[in-house]
């Protein structure tokens, strides 16, 4: 260990990172969904104000996107799939280190559950409706453009439906995985049971 200058013999910045650093995974290790729930929450959140802006506009009477609009629209996007994409992963994670711990993890992002039926048991359904919405939302906007709508007035639908295909895949994907890792971190305690050992 190098001696430094000064009375203090910590960098604040190189141990300050390794602090972090330690807090940030040791808080990952016990209740992953926390972190990432709440990073997965704030990014919908800002998918949400940005797509509420976008409805008030074009309420208030604009048919046209300027270059702050079009980025707004991929902002919005970009923030929802990521949102989702954190949300479940922070999700998997929290099965994963129960399997680990052999006990539940505290659920949540709160520290206790919000919902009677986690969250997560819903992927299943809203992965299979945001699939059935995308795959509608191209097929109307194929026939209309083979009616003769111009692509600059289909864009922004086919966007969304391939963002909503996109997000629909991804939650049924997260729904069987998750499904798998529940019945991993229940196996042992129910064969105990079988087995006259609780």
């Amino acid at each position: 260990y190098s001696e430094r200058l000064g009375r203090s013999k910590l960098s604040v910045v190189h141990d300050g990172t390794l602090f972090l650093q330690s807090m940030v995974w040791t808080a990952l290790t016990y209740n992953p969904v926390r972190i990432l729930g709440m990073i997965g929450v704030a990014s919908v959140g800002v998918a949400a104000l940005i797509i509420l802006g976008l409805i008030i506009t074009r309420l208030s009477g604009v048919t046209e996107l300027g270059a702050w609009g079009v980025t707004a629209v991929f902002t919005a996007m970009v923030a929802a799939v990521v949102g989702v994409s954190l949300f479940a992963l922070g999700v998997t994670f929290n099965y994963t280190v129960s399997i680990f711990h052999k006990q539940p993890v505290r659920q949540g992002l709160f520290g206790k559950p919000v919902f009677k039926k986690p969250l997560n048991h819903h992927f299943g359904w809203l992965g299979a409706l945001g699939i059935v919405l995308g795959t509608l939302v191209a097929i109307v906007s194929l026939a209309l453009g083979v009616s003769g709508w111009p692509v600059e007035r289909l864009w922004l639908y086919l966007l969304v439906s391939a963002m909503s295909t996109l997000v629909g895949v991804q939650l049924l994907i997260y729904w069987i995985l998750l499904r798998v890792l529940e019945e991993l971190g229940q196996r042992e305690m129910l064969t105990k049971k079988d087995m006259g050992l609780v």
